[in-house]
């Protein structure tokens, strides 16, 4: 399984390894090998390098070029470099390299632009003179290899206000989290990872792939029945919010993610909207006023029995009041695996802390406005750092967190996963109902809460990934993402 880290953790492996006795130069040199051995050197090259380090890579590449006999040309932006981009400077003017010229001299008519401008660091908006380069860059026909993460991009959240839209962005060491957060994935283009030598000295955080998911997909027992799968319910609907074959396709996604049983709760008086959506799950009528749920011990006690997981939320509108009293009241008696999304969240605004004591396991899936206001900070914050507003949510209740996003996280305030497969595609009404069931259906059957969160993100993310070949990112539908869901499952199969 890939990781991926922070930018504090690789500065600070980065600074161990320096203390350890491998001078910051040398590390300088292997980064401008790595870059230099992944990128085709047969046209015509510009590097383009800041004032810090990651200008000295630059500098350091121009090197291995000139040695290799190779065409490369060298445009700065400030002559205020550092320490260590001087060093390579300075080797490259002794070495008789007449090619290095003020930024404002460059025509950008060349193969290959190797940007090397801003390292992770980075951070807000570039200023005029570096927006300027910026722009000229993404304007131009070359292709685009980034050294070590796309400039303007920032390397913990991936915001960028103006950055670099590389072909190909060459990883130092390690993935850094900005890379597949935000707006990285729009930025990088192929990341090539190149090893370095630094040993990584803190947390990791792993990404989610298709070996992850495989193994729970092992055939079934021949000697088994449907209760040997868990039985899974989901809460949801309204008279506000109907969405009756959207419910029906969260149900059946629990289905396709194993469990054995799936019961779809709605409010009574709208019950008979639903019939002929709902056909493989059970369908339970639950008290209401005016087509939205109110607190009912007993009607609550009744659809609970038997369950395994749950999932709490999708078109449930209604009275917020009323819908925290349910949620509450099944999370603090129930022992079992509780999915929160959409309107069981907004029922805990700025107090989902008083989950924190509960008898079930928990998992909250917000979307970064949602998260804006169960924890009371900004979208902004939010998006700033995503994995940290995660895992400080995590933390506050005792639960997992699903921060959704164009990388998803999952955490439980100590450990962190992304799923960084998903698509445009998925950014359509009633994606989020599909992987909601698909979290609750892979938890009905014991598979622990975290894992079944992880499980149902990428599942859900590849299988939009295999729709869109067939309709586009435009015209997928959450119902495409379900049936694209079973072939991902029979593939599986298939391989056993």
């Amino acid at each position: 399984m890939r990781y991926v880290v922070s930018n504090k953790v690789m500065a600070e492996s980065d600074k161990a390894c320096i203390a350890g006795g491998v001078s910051s130069v040398e590390l300088m040199a292997r980064a401008a090998k790595g870059i230099f051995d992944n990128i085709d050197k047969s046209g015509k090259t510009y590097i383009i390098c800041g004032k810090g380090n990651n200008g000295g890579d630059g500098f350091a590449l121009a090197c291995l070029m000139t040695e290799g006999g190779f065409d490369a040309s060298v445009f700065y932006i400030s002559d205020n470099i550092s320490a260590d981009a001087a060093f390579y400077r300075q080797r490259l003017i002794e070495s008789g390299f007449k090619k290095i010229y003020p930024v404002c001299e460059c025509d950008y008519e060349c193969d290959l632009i190797v940007d090397c401008i801003f390292g992770t660091g980075f951070s807000g908006v570039p200023k005029k003179e570096y927006a300027d380069v910026i722009k000229r860059i993404n304007s131009s026909r070359a292709k685009v290899v980034a050294a070590d993460i796309p400039s303007g991009l920032d390397g913990t959240g991936g915001r960028a206000v103006l950055a670099v839209k590389a072909d190909k962005t060459i990883a130092i060491q390690a993935v850094k989290s900005g890379l597949l957060l935000g707006d990285g994935k729009d930025c990088c283009g192929e990341v090539v990872v190149v090893d370095i030598g630094i040993p990584i000295k803190g947390e990791k955080y792993a990404v989610i792939d298709n070996g992850f998911l495989r193994p729970l997909f092992q055939p079934r027992s021949k000697n088994c029945n449907k209760g040997s799968f868990g039985k899974s319910l989901i809460i949801g609907g309204s008279k506000e919010f109907p969405g009756a074959p959207k419910l029906a396709e969260a149900g059946r996604a629990a289905l396709r993610a194993g469990a054995g049983l799936n019961t779809l709760c709605v409010p009574y008086s709208i019950s008979g909207a639903y019939a002929e959506s709902v056909v493989e799950s059970t369908l339970f009528p639950m008290a209401d006023k005016d087509g939205a749920f109110v607190f009912d011990k007993g009607s609550i006690d009744r659809v609970m029995k038997g369950v395994t997981a749950v999932a709490i939320g999708p078109g449930m509108g209604g009275d917020r009041e009323e819908n925290a009293k349910i949620c509450e009241y099944i999370a603090k008696n129930f022992d079992c695996d509780c999915i929160m999304d959409a309107d069981a969240l907004n029922a805990f605004r700025e107090n989902i802390t008083v989950l924190k004591d509960k008898k079930a396991r928990l998992l909250l899936t917000p979307h970064p406005k949602e998260a804006s206001r169960l924890t009371g900070k900004s979208v902004d914050e939010i998006l700033n750092d995503p994995v940290y507003a995660a895992k400080e949510l995590a933390l506050s209740c005792d639960c997992i967190v699903l921060l959704k996003g164009a990388t998803t996280v999952v955490t439980d305030g100590k450990e962190v996963a992304l799923i960084a497969d998903g698509t445009p595609a998925l950014a359509k009404g009633g994606s989020g109902d599909v992987l909601t069931g698909t979290i609750c259906g892979f938890a009905a059957r014991g598979i622990s809460l975290f894992d079944a969160a992880c499980a149902g993100a990428y599942l859900c993310a590849v299988a939009a990934k295999h729709a869109e070949k067939e309709y586009g990112d435009w015209g997928v539908l959450a119902s495409d993402v379900c049936k694209a869901a079973k072939k991902i499952v029979d593939s599986y199969e298939e391989r056993m």
